[in-house]
């Protein structure tokens, strides 16, 4: 089969970010995307299909090219094309010339199931690489789509106690001239607007606060303060083609994957390293 594509960007007009090769420790307020690039490869069969999603944050062109990039990450794994499980691990690359991780994907991510229920679902993060509950809040109408939309909020955990990373750790230095090891600490609330017949993510809002903190979660420094969400027209588009999907048929599935795998990744959850949208709870109408 041919390769499905898509790219899409997610902006926040004035995020604060952390210059991680500064030895100060800069933070700068600028605008930060993030864009996710999804392929679906072969092999593809009638019950799953692989997929191939990079993910990047990255800040303005009025930055210089060394301290645009924030984080970049390549996940590679295969899906249900129905539940949108995952079937293996992900072999993730998350660091330039290190050895590939393998990452398991429990919960959902890429797309909530097909016929989307007024329910819990668990709901994988990027940055903690675990999955935590998404909360059914509501049904809308959003371009004459039936649309669920789905709350999740993950209170600052601590991402070093999860997976190691070289930004997972870092040295604080105290008045006294002693030094003492800081955490990440990764917390979001999300909101995922969800067609209920084909399970695609049609928008997603998200605030993001990862900082630098002690090892009792008292925080010390910005690491990166977003809130995202994509663009009207972005979401006119999903809209317009989940409307596209006939109901209960499997036929379109691969599609399916591809729009909402757009829509969520925010992923990426993204934020590469520092994870990603939508604390705002009024929904596009």
């Amino acid at each position: 089969m041919d390769l499905k594509v898509t790219t899409f960007s997610i902006t926040d007009d004035q995020a604060s970010t952390r210059i991680m090769s500064d030895p100060g420790g800069r933070v700068v307020e600028s605008p930060v995307t993030r864009q996710i690039h999804l392929e679906v490869q072969n092999p593809v069969d009638a019950d799953a299909a692989t997929v191939r999603v990079g993910t990047s944050l990255a800040r303005g062109s009025q930055q210089s090219d060394l301290d645009r990039l924030i984080s970049a990450e390549v996940w590679n794994y295969r899906i249900d094309r129905l539940s949108g499980a995952a079937l293996s691990p992900a072999n993730v690359s998350d660091q330039p010339a290190s050895p590939v991780r393998e990452v398991e994907v429990d919960g959902i991510w890429v797309k909530f199931p097909s016929n989307a229920e007024q329910t819990t679902y668990e709901v994988f993060d990027q940055t903690l690489r675990e999955s935590h509950p998404a909360v059914f809040q509501e049904e809308l109408e959003m371009g004459g789509q039936t649309v669920y939309r789905y709350h999740q909020v993950i209170e600052p955990q601590n991402v070093a106690q999860r997976w190691n990373g070289v930004f997972n750790t870092t040295d604080f230095m105290n008045e006294d001239g002693s030094t003492e090891q800081g955490y990440l600490f990764h917390g979001v609330e999300r909101d995922f607007f969800v067609d209920q017949n084909s399970g695609l993510i049609v928008d997603i809002q998200e605030k993001v606060d990862n900082y630098y903190g002690t090892a009792d979660g008292e925080a010390r420094e910005v690491v990166l303060e977003f809130d995202g969400e994509m663009s009207d027209e972005q979401v006119e588009e999903r809209l317009n083609q989940a409307a596209e999907v006939p109901q209960q048929s499997t036929a379109q599935l691969i599609r399916w994957i591809i729009v909402g795998f757009g829509g969520l990744l925010i992923l990426l959850g993204l934020a590469g390293s520092f994870g990603i949208f939508g604390g705002r709870n009024s929904p596009r109408r």
